[in-house]
């Protein structure tokens, strides 16, 4: 069978390979690392743009419940941590609308960018690889991926065949610092040319400790999760085509409610269908076709004390999308693509008082090319066109004692386009410029948002006439893959016209707007309201690996990262809830059986604020990590891996500037994790 040149290929190839089986001797053993950020299968050191790359074994040694937790001390990225189950990633800044998460190329069907109380109902424990990725190729994806794009990958539809018919693996873990226990295990067996997959996985946690107090733990901070899918996928000779099922359930608890008498969590489910598949073109114009759909079934209640639903939300989505590979036209090889995408918001009770029944329809093409200009200088260009209506209902409060709701229908036509220059040097370095102009249209939260949301502490407010956002941003990096030395570092600058944001207004509400000060006496909630300002984002985001002995295969060194982003509003003042900026080093040692590493992160205080946030203190989180290859003699020559892993060793208090939470919530103390892994 002839492996297609397609990002699900590569990723499949990469997998099979083990890449990752030693996090942290990746450089000495990894085979080229192919990432779906391009659909040509590019090579990490051929994109314009930075990808972060996250590895299974990165994955089971994190503690994080959610996509954001395992995400939030890469460079660049942070997370909400709103609750322990609902943590999302922010890039560079930019969070819920402007980073799409996704699965296996299709979003993730859920309502996470409607609050930050909502969780991604993607587990870690699930994903095979996680990427991120910026710059022109994320135009394929939508013009929400403004920020980025968080794919988390797996193998639920499967696309290459298992090594001798038959593969699987078994992981669990324990953490100490909230008695948490998590297991995961999955099956590929290959009958003739079609290949079944079965996952499963279990993750329970309690309250967690906080620092300095080891008796005392941070109330509500509890989760629940449990998963299972099925796929199967017939392997073509020029390809593959397949599906899969999954269900999704997760129930966490919400910190630091207004009553500490009457608590909230979430009970979250989702049963989500997937199909793909991938075709190779030995001869004519298309050298291959990438066809990908799924439908998504998702709902969530916030049930207080006494177990009743204060509010819920149904989410029914379905996305398609079609990309056709071209051989070179002229110069240019590429591709050309089409999506669809469905959403319907329903939400009752409290809920419904927030946001009333919105449907969102959006048509979209796209094209990603790119060209060699010669001696190591490659172009890549990205372009997309939308159409999108959004129809609800908003809340007219030109009255503020007599607010009435009323239908809304709103048509957006985003336009897009992004290029980027790729200069590979002798010696492996590969410098990269990017520039990107991208629209996008409001969220139906932002448009019509109308009345209370109990978990956050918020009276949100919407606006039915704001604009399309527009972000014109450049960037340039510079990086290196290589055994002895690597690194990763960029320099990028946004500004955005119309930047859509949540803006405190001192006001505070009860349950309805006629509570609202200074018109009503209401003080439980603090009043939001969605408005538009230019604003101007830049940063810096760097990372490196350094080896400095060697013995035999074996090879010690240091490592290093960096990264802030400073955000204002052009108005005057600053953008709410930005990252702080960081700084962090670290030894390692990797060998063949033992590997281990040691290292930190200092977050530095915030104190560049919106008028009405308050500082956020500076903390440093001392990490450690020991892994042991049980030898093959003892395991029946399958491999088995243990993991000793440590964080905030110091024990230190940690709040996190971006959080909502962040006054009255404490991130965990102390904690010792041990993880065991067979691959077999």
């Amino acid at each position: 069978m002839k492996r297609i040149a397609s990002p699900l290929y590569a990723a499949a190839s990469v997998l099979a390979l083990g890449v990752g089986s030693n996090a942290l001797a990746e450089e000495a053993v990894a085979p080229t690392l192919f990432v779906t950020a391009s659909p040509l299968a590019s090579p990490l050191d051929e994109l314009a743009a930075p990808v972060t790359v996250v590895t299974r074994d990165e994955i089971l040694a994190s503690p994080a419940a959610s996509i954001g937790g395992l995400l939030g001390d890469r460079p660049g990225i942070a997370a909400s941590s709103f609750a322990a189950g609902a943590s999302r990633p922010i890039i560079r800044g930019l969070d819920n609308m402007r980073v799409r998460m996704q699965e296996n190329g299709i979003g993730a069907g859920d309502v996470s960018s409607v609050s930050e109380d909502h969780g991604v109902p993607i587990d870690p424990l699930s994903a095979k690889r996680v990427e991120v990725v910026r710059g022109p190729a994320v135009l394929r994806y939508g013009s929400e991926a403004i920020g980025g794009v968080v794919n988390v990958i797996n193998n639920r539809i499967p696309t290459a065949m298992p090594r001798n018919g038959f593969e699987g693996e078994a992981s669990a873990s324990y953490n100490h610092v909230d008695y948490g226990r998590q297991g995961y295990a999955d099956l590929n067996v290959a009958t003739g040319n079609v290949v079944w997959h079965v996952d499963t996985f279990a993750r329970k946690t309690g309250n967690y400790q906080i620092p300095d107090q080891p008796t005392k733990r941070q109330h509500h901070t509890w989760t629940e999760s449990a998963g299972v899918a099925g796929g199967a996928s017939v392997l073509l000779e020029n390809g593959h085509a397949g599906v899969s099922v999954s269900h999704y359930d997760s129930e966490y608890g919400i910190p630091a409610p207004e009553d500490p008498a009457d608590p909230i969590h979430i009970e979250m489910r989702q049963t989500k269908l997937q199909a793909s598949s991938g075709l190779e073109f030995s001869s004519g114009f298309f050298s291959g076709l990438e066809l990908a759909g799924g439908y998504s079934d998702y709902s969530h209640g916030e049930i207080d004390g006494a177990g009743d639903t204060g509010s819920r939300f149904d989410n029914k989505e379905w996305e398609a999308r079609a990309e056709l590979l071209h051989r070179a036209v002229g110069l240019f090889n590429g591709a050309v693509g089409m999506q669809l995408r469905n959403r319907q918001i329903e939400a009752a009770g409290e809920g419904g008082e927030l946001l009333a029944p919105t449907e969102t329809d959006a048509v979209a093409g796209f094209i990603f090319e790119e060209t060699p200009l010669g001696d190591g200088l490659k172009l890549q260009l990205g372009g997309r066109v939308e159409h999108v209506d959004v129809s609800g209902r908003a809340l007219d409060v030109s009255v503020p004692l007599a607010p009435f709701d009323y239908a809304v229908s709103r048509r957006f036509i985003p336009v897009s386009g992004s290029a980027g220059l790729v200069y590979t040097l002798a010696g492996g370095f590969v410098l990269g410029a990017t520039v990107q102009r991208v629209e996008r249209a409001p969220d139906a939260l932002e448009l019509f948002s109308k009345g209370p949301h109990e978990a956050t502490g918020t009276f949100e407010l919407g606006d039915p006439a704001l604009d399309k956002e527009t972000a014109q941003s450049i960037e340039f990096s510079a990086r290196r893959e290589g055994d002895d030395f690597s690194f990763e570092a960029a320099i990028f600058h946004t500004s955005f016209s119309d930047f859509i944001y949540k803006r405190l207004t001192g006001e505070t509400c009860d349950d309805d707007f006629d509570t609202c000060t200074p018109h009503g006496a209401g003080s439980e909630l603090d009043q939001v309201f969605f408005t538009q300002d230019d604003a101007t984002f830049r940063g810096f985001e760097a990372a490196g690996s350094v080896t400095l002995m060697r013995w035999g295969t074996a090879r010690a060194g240091v490592t290093g990262q960096f990264d802030m982003v400073r955000a204002t509003l052009d108005a005057g003042g600053n953008v709410p809830r930005i990252p702080p900026m960081r700084a962090g080093a670290g030894v390692f040692y990797a060998g063949e059986a033992l590997s281990g590493k040691l290292g930190f992160l200092h977050a530095f205080a915030q104190d560049r604020l919106d008028a009405n946030e308050v500082e956020t203190g500076s903390y440093t989180n001392l990490k450690a990590e020991l892994r042991y290859l049980v030898p093959p003699s003892m395991t029946g020559n399958q491999p088995v891996e243990l993991a000793l892993v440590g964080e905030n060793l110091l024990d230190h208090d940690i709040r996190h500037h971006s959080s909502f939470k962040k006054n009255e919530v404490l991130q965990p103390g102390r904690n010792v994790r041990l993880v065991a892994t067979a691959r077999f």
